[in-house]
């Protein structure tokens, strides 16, 4: 059975991701879906309310911003976001820290309550913003989404399995690995197995939204180049083997397509943190004197 060519020589692909890392993925997911589809159901009748009425409704009490469920929505977004962004940053920069679990698993955790966390923010806020508020919200808006995208960029870089980006020399030095492993396996049908991974040659991608282009169409393809793969195979080779060598096609597909985007995605993250960082830093700036307005003017629950 396969254990990676790719993730023995250094260089990090998907095959190298272990089961309990996508349980814990999958997890955190379910959790968040859960949160999302619980606040809706329990205050969608509110939210549904037009704004010039709802303090006439039964429930404005509780889903006002003020207001038991509102208040406490507001807490506990604010602290998701706020322990998201201080366990992440100390994961990335306390050398004690960075020995404890692997950072990707890090990054999914931040991602995910810092997803949560501006959701229950938008309940605090029961659909309404305005004035400074406004600012902060939508700079909690645009952080929560460029997070997200920038998770998704992180992902496409070539890393080491230390979780540091990979020089492309290194991720052409694996990728030569593995088309030899391919030849020896197969022999002349390797080169058809070459065609079906890669039926254009490979295509640097120098543009940014080139490369996003690429790195989407990747995504939707993946599968239907896998099987077409799975196709090429002799029927003769055994159950064992095909596994492997299916295996390696992974491994080169993905690598394949690191090799493509690693330049510009690299350019591309060092610009991300131009804008994620300093909205991060504004919207917690706006909040912090929120939160001390509020509580200066003495609104609590049922004020």
């Amino acid at each position: 059975m396969n254990t990676g060519v790719a993730g023995r020589a250094g260089i990090a692909t998907d095959s190298d991701t272990p089961v309990l890392g996508r349980l814990w993925l999958l997890f955190l997911v379910a959790v968040g879906l859960s949160v999302v589809v619980v606040g809706l159901y329990i205050g969608g009748q509110y939210y549904l309310t037009p704004f010039d009425e709802r303090p006439f409704s039964d429930l404005y009490e509780k889903f006002r911003p003020t207001g038991s469920f509102g208040l406490r929505y507001g807490i506990v977004g604010l602290l998701l976001i706020t322990g998201g962004v201080i366990t992440y940053s100390s994961r990335k920069r306390i050398k004690w820290f960075a020995r404890v679990g692997k950072l990707k698993y890090w990054l999914e955790l931040h991602i995910f309550v810092c997803t949560v966390g501006p959701f229950l923010v938008t309940l605090h806020t029961s659909f309404k913003v305005g004035g400074l508020v406004s600012i902060a919200f939508w700079s909690m808006v645009v952080v929560a989404l460029s997070g997200i995208f920038g998770r998704y960029v992180y992902v496409r870089i070539p890393k080491n399995v230390q979780g540091k980006f990979a020089g492309l020399a290194a991720v052409e030095k694996e990728r030569a690995a593995l088309v030899a492993s391919l030849e020896a396996d197969l022999g002349p049908r390797a080169s058809a197995i070459e065609r079906a991974i890669s039926p254009g040659g490979r295509k640097k991608s120098h543009s940014l939204l080139g490369a996003i282009v690429a790195a989407v169409k990747f995504d939707f393809t993946r599968r239907s180049t896998v099987w077409r793969v799975k196709m090429l195979l002799p029927a003769s080779v055994s159950a064992a083997k095909r596994e492997h060598i299916m295996g390696l096609v992974r491994d080169q597909l993905e690598l394949e397509h690191q090799i493509a985007l690693a330049i510009p995605f690299q350019r591309l993250f060092r610009y991300w943190h131009l804008l994620h960082l300093p909205l991060a830093i504004a919207m917690f700036i706006i909040v912090i004197v929120h939160v001390t307005v509020a509580t200066m003017f003495g609104y609590g629950f049922g004020s």
